[in-house]
């Protein structure tokens, strides 16, 4: 049994791995502040309420695009399962090559997601990966990882048009029933949902014709399923891709 943290900007998720299946799931506000006792008080509950057991975890992988948290989470593994903590990075084994000009520039989360993406994906894959930013990798059949983009996510857009503005609020990130918003509010909704998914849908297009491959197109990330609903291009969503990764580098190592 595997415990798998993938700590991204604004949430964290953390999940159990067992044969090839994520058991149980969580996620949390990535706070940089929280201490080994303070995971410890949160995590011992909720794995008591899932009935898992620490002693049966066996090991506890993290990718992590904050740094300055690391070392509570490397404690918590220590002094809660009694393990020392794998952090992916760009020279764990992992069963890709990163075929990029600088491989220590690749995030954590995008390694983890390419090894997902081309796990199930064997003909080679497009991930669409959406949370504080959206990031876009491509991982090709002979297991290189290509590169991608980045860009701003819906929700740093939506609250930095709410700081930068001086009469439009902030408004929920639901997905719009229309695409013509009759209401400030919705007018904003259907601003962030359409614009992002038209967005994203140009980059794919623009990187398409640059491979030599048809990847599968896989979206992930906590604000992906609204975008895959409304994109032209992402055919599939995977809630469990990150948590799928690093299962899999946790059995590589």
């Amino acid at each position: 049994m595997f415990f798998c943290v993938d700590i991204g900007n604004t949430n964290t998720v953390v999940g159990i791995a067992e044969k090839g299946l994520i058991t149980a799931r969580w996620r949390i506000a990535t706070d940089r502040d929280a201490t080994f006792d303070d995971l410890a008080a949160k995590f011992h509950p909720l794995m008591t309420l899932a009935k898992v057991p620490r002693e049966a975890v066996v090991k506890v992988i993290v990718s992590s695009v904050v740094p300055v948290w690391d070392h509570s989470w490397e404690r918590f593994a220590r002094e809660y399962f009694g393990k020392e903590a794998l952090f992916v990075g760009a020279e764990t084994p992992c069963g890709i090559t990163l075929a990029v000009e600088n491989p220590r520039e690749v995030g954590a989360d995008r390694i983890v997601n390419a090894v997902a993406a081309i796990s199930r994906h064997p003909e080679g894959a497009l991930v669409v990966d959406s949370g504080t930013a959206i990031t876009i990798d491509v991982v090709a059949p002979d297991r290189s990882y290509r590169g991608g983009a980045i860009m701003p996510g819906m929700l740093v857009s939506l609250e930095a048009l709410a700081a930068r503005t001086a009469k439009l609020p902030r408004v929920h990130l639901d997905r719009p029933s229309h695409a013509l918003g009759r209401t400030t509010a919705a007018g904003i909704q259907s601003g962030i949902y359409y614009g992002f998914a038209g967005m994203i849908d140009r980059v794919i297009e623009e990187i398409l014709p640059e491979l030599d491959f048809k990847p599968r197109i896989v979206a992930t990330g906590g604000l992906a399923g609204g975008l895959a609903a409304v994109s032209r291009h992402i055919e599939e969503y995977d809630r469990d891709l990150t948590l799928r990764g690093l299962d899999i580098i946790a059995s590589l190592n």
